[in-house]
C-alpha cells in the first residue's frame, strides 16, 4: 500500500503584501516548531540541537530574503504566484544513539 503523500499547500496568485504574509507566517512557524525542539531538548535532557541551531539560522535569513525580494515589488503593478508542493516519503529510519 502507497502511503507516500503529495499535496498543494500553496497555490495562488497574491498582491506583494499579501504573499509576504503568507510566506513569513509559514517560515516563522518552522522556526517556532525548532526553538520548541530546541527548548525541550535542553529542558528534557540537557542537550543541544545543532540541526536545530543551524536551521534556524538559515530560516531567519530566508526571511530576510522574503523581505527584501517583496518589497521592491509593492511599489509595482505586479501579482505574486506562489506554488508549493508538500511531498512526504516514507524513508528508512537512521540509526542513531541521539534522544532526538
Amino acid at each position: 500500500m502507497d502511503k507516500n503523500l503529495n499535496f498543494k499547500l500553496i497555490d495562488g496568485t497574491f498582491k506583494p503584501s499579501d504573499a509576504k504574509s503568507v510566506l513569513t507566517t509559514l517560515v516563522k512557524d518552522k522556526i517556532k516548531f525548532h526553538e520548541l525542539e530546541l527548548f525541550s531538548a535542553h529542558e528534557r535532557f540537557g542537550i543541544e540541537l545543532p540541526h536545530s541551531k543551524k536551521r534556524i539560522a538559515e530560516l531567519n535569513e530566508i526571511l530576510l530574503q522574503i523581505s527584501q525580494v517583496l518589497k521592491d515589488y509593492e511599489s509595482e503593478e505586479v501579482e505574486i504566484r506562489i506554488s508549493g508542493t508538500i511531498e512526504v516519503l516514507a524513508v528508512e529510519k537512521k540509526e542513531k544513539n541521539e534522544v532526538f
